[in-house]
């Protein structure tokens, strides 16, 4: 799997941060591991997620919660990130507060927090890679988001519509690139295959494109005739006003798409829209398979 560096929605910013230690210590909150775990061991009975166990178990051990910093960094606008000093990061700024209280940002968005950070941490520090057989759902799932976003206003809806095995392939090509670093002819092949399409009567129009770039997949809508027209603002504000800006990181990061994921099947919490763990719910469940089995290891 690829993890990458840097975001192209996002203008730059970076997926991973790499904070010194002395301004990690003027940034963070004292005492934020030990807020969090007394605010989450009110909502403790009431938590029904397959998570549970191991953020209980981290955030109720004050050795293993060495690792979590809370912070107020307003230069960096998500709400997790993991730090090379290896901290896993917590940003109470963008919800506009300078501290923790018992209501704001409140316990279930805490516990969100938590399994978003958990599970970004693992993915991104290579203690658990994810295989390119999740593929299928992946694309499925991410497919179904396209279409919701943008079907209607590209006469997309339907299954018949000509274009969906087109859209099929491109998104298996940039999930395959972006995701699982598989390129060239093994990636066309591999695509064609998931999508059913002939993708040889377009090589002239592929060569273009790279497909581990958010930025290319999006041109390549255009210049298919899949979505015409439609450019990287355009996509950006459609993606915002539908599911907020920490979506957007997963749209480009394997290990943001599946923090992600995660964190929206969280009861309560509105740290991303929970409307993405509705929405074609087998292949969401077949994707959060992964998670399962990060949240089994301790």
């Amino acid at each position: 799997m690829i993890i990458k560096n840097k975001f192209e929605l996002i203008k730059g910013l970076e997926n991973t941060t790499n904070i010194s230690a002395t301004k990690l210590k003027q940034i963070t909150l004292p005492k934020g591991d030990r807020i969090i775990f007394v605010n989450l061991e009110q909502i403790k009975s009431r938590i029904n997620h397959f998570t549970k166990d191991r953020v209980f178990d981290f955030i109720s051990n004050i050795k293993k919660r060495q690792i979590l910093l809370t912070v107020n960094e307003p230069s960096y606008p998500l709400k997790v990130t993991h730090n090379k000093t290896n901290h896993q990061i917590i940003n109470i700024n963008p919800f506009n507060i300078d501290t923790i209280t018992p209501d704001k940002p409140g316990p279930q968005n805490l516990y969100a927090l938590l399994v978003y950070s958990i599970t970004f941490s693992e993915l991104v520090s290579g203690s658990f890679k994810v295989d390119s057989k999740y593929l299928t759902p992946i694309s499925n799932y991410l497919v179904s988001i396209f279409l919701r976003l943008f079907g209607k206003q590209y006469g997309l809806l339907g299954s018949y519509s000509a274009q969906i095995p087109k859209l099929k392939f491109v998104i298996n090509l940039y999930i395959l690139n972006s995701f699982f670093g598989i390129s060239g002819t093994r990636a066309y092949s591999k695509a064609a295959s998931a999508a059913g399409f002939n993708y040889k009567t377009e090589m002239e129009k592929l060569r273009k494109y790279k497909f581990d770039s958010i930025n290319d997949l999006i041109l390549s809508l255009s210049d298919f005739e899949i979505m015409p027209n439609l450019n990287k603002p355009l996509f950006t504000a459609k993606v915002f006003r539908m599911f907020g800006l920490e979506f957007l990181p997963a749209l480009e990061d394997l290990s943001r798409f599946i923090a992600i994921l995660t964190t929206a099947d969280i009861k309560g919490s509105n740290i991303v829209s929970t409307f993405l763990s509705k929405y074609n719910e087998r292949d969401y469940n077949n994707i959060l398979n992964i998670s399962r089995t990060i949240f089994k290891r301790r």
